[in-house]
């Protein structure tokens, strides 16, 4: 086995691992301000350790790499194991869309990790840093880069194309896909209740409500981000990169996407897309919608059948 290969029984991330990603999804930004050890870094990852993307670092973790690059980056409190699932067959190895699109398609895959109770504009401006660290010391030269995010994940590849093409970045004209894996570009449905109710038990006249409310209100930036979807600090929308395609995958509660579940509460965090919505606002060169019935927000970052369609999507000129 290569030492630049990340799947099958070499993954295995403690439940620390997921304890502490959770723990910075709720109060990340606190931790983050407090210098509590606790907060996590934006960092690529390599079998569950980071590495500075330095080019003897690159050599060494990635004898094979190749011009075409593929970058994941998971949602709110989650970490890079959310990629990893076992395949269906005899074999049944554990792999990651990363890993089948290295074998199928020749890409290097790299995992981020990162904070996601920091707000959605500080990672996606740290992920533009850190890509153009990549393409700077990467061992060979950068022919093609392929992003794609789960959740909240696709808000930050947006928000990282957004800041790199302000800093002219050589890397953004590199990017050639984007995926968004039950990305809420128009915010997240969860989130946007969470706010009301916050706001509802506060200014009920009573101390225990607003005792509640308070608690309740207790929520890092990145959860109050993901309310507003696709915004730059500055309110307005983000545009979308104009030299790249943009895929859109989504889940449904129920088989049938028409039925009422589905259409209130898509994959059971983030609600499909509607008329006049920031999806709907078209891209500037074409995006395409997949849906997938039956399939759950999680399960959107680890599932053969979203492989099989990132698969078509990326053997599209």
């Amino acid at each position: 086995m290569s030492r630049d290969h990340d799947g099958g029984e070499q993954y295995a991330p403690p439940w620390s691992t997921w304890a502490i990603s959770a723990v910075n999804g709720l109060v990340g930004d606190y931790l983050y301000h407090r210098g509590n050890g606790l907060a996590i870094n934006m960092a690529f990852y390599h079998r569950n350790r980071p590495f500075a993307p330095a080019r003897m670092a690159l050599q060494t973790l990635y004898p094979n790499a190749t011009g075409r690059i593929c970058l994941l980056i998971h949602g709110l409190g989650c970490h890079e194991g959310v990629w990893f699932f076992r395949e269906t067959g005899e074999d049944a190895t554990v792999t990651s869309y990363g890993e089948l699109l290295r074998r199928d398609l020749g890409f290097t895959p790299f995992y981020i990790r990162y904070n996601t109770g920091m707000s959605i504009v500080e990672n996606g401006r740290r992920l533009a840093g850190l890509i153009t660290e990549l393409v700077l010391h990467y061992p060979i030269p950068v022919e093609e880069i392929v992003l794609i995010g789960h959740s909240m994940g696709g808000l930050i590849i947006r928000t990282a194309c957004y800041a790199g093409a302000e800093r002219q970045a050589e890397w953004v004209r590199r990017v050639t896909k984007a995926f968004y894996l039950g990305t809420p570009h128009d915010g997240a449905m969860l989130a946007q209740l969470s706010d009301i109710a916050a706001a509802t038990l506060q200014i009920i006249p009573n101390p225990i409500t607003r005792l509640v409310g308070e608690v309740f209100d207790i929520r890092s930036r990145g959860i109050r981000d993901l309310s507003s979807g696709a915004v730059h600090d500055s309110e307005r929308r983000l545009p979308w990169l104009a030299s790249a395609h943009h895929y859109m995958i989504v889940g449904t509660l129920t088989r049938d996407p028409a039925h009422l579940a589905s259409v209130l509460f898509g994959d059971g965090l983030v609600h499909p897309p509607g008329r006049g919505s920031a999806m709907h606002d078209p891209p500037p060169t074409r995006g395409d919608i997949k849906v997938f019935p039956r399939m759950h927000h999680l399960q959107l970052a680890h599932e053969g059948r979203v492989y099989q369609q990132i698969w078509h999507w990326c053997n599209e000129p």
